[in-house]
């Protein structure tokens, strides 16, 4: 389940800290982008079972936030959104076993 509770503070992300996960068949990660001062904070949500690096950028949603605490809540605000909209995609994720994965597409 993703909650607000569980979700590492915002400065963990002040730090370079990058939090990811996955539930029910939909992966995404937390994580701070851009160069000092202006770092913002965004959130990415993908199909199970693939990593974010083995999977193509098309299929990754992804938002920005700003890294403000209240940028931390709008970012879990939106991947609980991104659940709620796409179920039918994510309850479709192949189980890891049924997978395939294309090594020279993560590799090139």
């Amino acid at each position: 389940m993703i909650d607000h509770n569980e979700i590492m503070p915002l400065n963990y992300f002040n730090y370079g800290g990058v939090y990811s996960g996955e539930h029910q068949g939909m992966r995404y990660m937390i994580k701070r982008i851009g160069e000092k001062p202006d770092f913002k904070l965004a959130a990415y949500a993908w199909q199970a079972p693939y990593g974010y690096d083995a999977t193509p950028k098309e299929e990754i949603l992804s938002c920005e936030f700003e890294k403000t605490e209240e940028g931390r809540t709008q970012a879990i605000d939106w991947l609980l959104d991104m659940y709620a909209d796409n179920r039918e995609r994510w309850n479709s994720a192949p189980s890891i076993l049924d997978a395939t994965i294309d090594l020279n597409s993560i590799y090139s």
